[in-house]
C-alpha cells in the first residue's frame, strides 16, 4: 500500500509539471571560476535580506539574552577570512559527519568562498537563527531516519527566514509551492498558510524526502528533485543515458539545480567551520523561552494582545502561519505559540478567549447597533470602552449591573482600557412590554 501510495505521490508531482518546489531555466552553466561564483549568487538572497534578519534576531532575543560563549570553542571574528587552499579544503569536507556524500569541485570551491567571504554577514545571522530553529528541524528528521544534514537546504531555500515568500509564490523556511504543499498535507488557506509553520512544512518536507528517495536511492538527487522536481531529474537521466550520479548528470539539469547541490555543500561547510574561518554568531545566549497553547475558539491577534500585553512583533514571529492576524481555532484546534510567561497568562483567562469583532452578528436596527438576539427577550450588544467611561456607567447605560458585565468577559478587575471591547448581555424592557400588552389585549377580548 505504501509503495502505490509513493507512485501516486510521484504522479501528481509530475502532474504538477517539472518544478513543483522552484522554477529553473533549462541553459549549460558556465565553466568560469567567475561565472560559477555569479551563478551561485543569483540564487541566495540578496543583502537587503540582512537587515531583515537583524530585525528578526533583535525580536527573538530582546530581553532575554544571557551573554555567553558559543560553545566549547572561542570564536575570533573578523572581516576577513583567512587564505585556505584547495587541499585543506577537501580535508575539511572528508571530516564532515555526513551521510550525504560530499564533493570538492570547482562550483563546490565558489560556493564556498560565496558564503565565507562576501556573504560573512549572513553567515552571522544565520549562525544566531539555527539556534532558534535547527533544535526543531533536526528532532524532526532524526524522528523520520533521515540525515540530519538536510537541515542546511533551509539555508540555501530561505536563510531561516519562516516568511520567506519567493517571486514564483514558494513560501515559508523550506519554500513549498503551494500545490506541493498541498499534496504533502500542509492547510493552505486565506487564513491559514502551514508552509510559514516551521514544525509542520519541516513535517511536510521530510515525507517529500523520504517519497524521493523510495524512487532514486540517491540523497544527491533527491535534493536535485526538490529544487527542480522529478520531471527534470528524470528527463536529465534519460539524456545522460541513463546514469544515476548527480554529478554525471550534472550538464543536463537546470542551472540553478547545478548550482543547488553546490550552494548546500558550501553552506554545510560554511556553517560547520565558521570559526576557522572567523565568522561568528551576531547573537550568543538565551533566546526567547516559548510554549504552546490549543485554541478552539476564533481570536484575534489584537485580543491576545489584550489579554496577556505581548507585543504584534512577537506574536508575528512566533505564529507566521496566521495570515490575517486571526486564528480560526472554530473549525479546528489551532496551536498558538507564545513566551512561557504568556502562556500562563492566558491559560488563567481563557474563557476570555473569544473576539467579539469576529463573531457573526444581527442587527437590531440601523439605530441600535449591532446586537444578537439570545431569545427569551435578551440581546447581546458588543460595546467598545471610551475615555473616562468605567464598569459602572457602562452598566447603567445598558440596564445590566456590574457583575453581569464582568461575568460575561471573564474579568476580574474593575480597570479598562480605552479601546476594550465588552460584551453586554442584557433583558430588552420592550419585549416585556410588548408581551404585557398582549397578555392584556387577551383578557379584553376573553370578556
Amino acid at each position: 500500500m505504501k509503495y502505490y501510495l509513493t507512485i501516486i505521490i510521484a504522479i501528481l508531482l509530475m502532474l504538477l509539471g517539472s518544478r513543483p518546489l522552484h522554477a529553473a531555466d533549462s541553459n549549460l552553466a558556465p565553466d568560469s571560476a567567475q561565472e560559477l561564483r555569479n551563478a551561485a549568487r543569483n540564487l541566495l538572497p540578496s543583502t537587503a535580506l540582512d537587515n531583515d534578519l537583524e530585525r528578526l534576531l533583535r525580536t527573538w532575543h530582546k530581553g532575554y539574552s544571557t551573554k555567553t560563549k558559543r560553545g566549547a570553542v572561542p570564536c575570533t571574528d573578523a572581516d576577513v577570512s583567512p587564505h585556505t587552499s584547495d587541499t585543506v579544503y577537501l580535508k575539511r569536507l572528508s571530516a564532515l559527519p555526513t551521510a550525504i556524500p560530499m564533493q570538492f569541485n570547482p562550483a563546490v570551491k565558489q560556493c564556498i568562498k560565496l558564503y565565507t567571504e562576501e556573504r560573512r554577514r549572513l553567515v552571522r545571522y544565520m549562525l544566531s537563527l539555527a539556534d532558534l530553529y535547527f533544535p526543531l528541524i533536526e528532532e524532526t528528521l532524526d524522528r523520520h531516519n533521515l540525515p540530519i544534514e538536510l537541515k542546511y537546504l533551509t539555508i540555501v531555500e530561505s536563510a531561516l527566514n519562516p516568511t520567506a515568500v519567493s517571486p514564483a509564490g514558494a513560501a515559508g523556511i523550506w519554500q513549498f509551492m503551494l500545490a506541493t504543499g498541498k499534496i504533502y498535507g500542509l492547510t493552505i488557506n486565506s487564513l491559514v498558510d502551514e508552509r510559514l509553520d516551521i514544525q509542520k512544512s519541516t513535517e511536510a518536507a521530510c515525507r517529500y524526502f523520504k517519497d524521493m528517495y523510495n524512487i532514486y536511492h540517491d540523497w544527491l538527487l533527491c535534493i536535485a528533485a526538490y529544487n527542480c522536481g522529478l520531471g527534470n531529474v528524470n528527463k536529465a537521466i534519460r539524456q545522460s543515458g541513463g546514469k544515476t550520479d548527480f554529478w554525471q548528470i550534472y550538464p543536463y539539469l537546470p542551472r540553478e539545480t547545478r548550482n543547488y547541490i553546490p550552494l548546500f555543500i558550501g553552506a554545510y561547510y560554511a556553517m560547520h567551520y565558521h570559526v576557522e574561518h572567523r565568522i561568528c554568531a551576531s547573537e550568543v545566549g538565551v533566546p526567547l523561552a516559548t510554549d504552546t497553547i490549543m485554541l478552539t475558539q476564533q481570536v484575534s491577534f489584537d485580543r491576545i494582545r489584550q489579554l496577556t500585553n505581548v507585543s504584534q512583533d512577537e506574536l508575528n514571529l512566533l505564529n507566521p502561519q496566521y495570515r490575517r492576524k486571526v486564528i480560526p481555532g472554530n473549525t479546528q484546534p489551532c496551536q498558538l505559540r507564545l513566551p512561557i510567561g504568556a502562556i500562563k497568562q492566558l491559560d488563567k483567562v481563557r474563557d476570555s478567549l473569544y473576539s467579539p469583532d469576529l463573531e457573526v452578528t444581527v442587527a437590531d436596527s440601523p439605530e441600535r447597533g449591532v446586537g444578537r438576539s439570545e431569545g427569551s427577550g435578551r440581546t447581546t450588544i458588543y460595546h467598545t470602552v471610551k475615555r473616562n467611561e468605567t464598569l459602572s456607567s457602562i452598566a447603567k447605560r445598558y440596564g445590566t449591573t456590574v457583575t453581569a458585565v464582568k461575568k460575561a468577559n471573564g474579568i476580574k478587575s474593575t480597570t479598562l482600557k480605552v479601546g476594550q471591547k465588552l460584551k453586554i448581555t442584557k433583558g430588552s424592557s420592550g419585549s416585556k412590554k410588548s408581551k404585557a400588552s398582549s397578555k392584556r389585549k387577551s383578557r379584553k377580548r376573553r370578556k
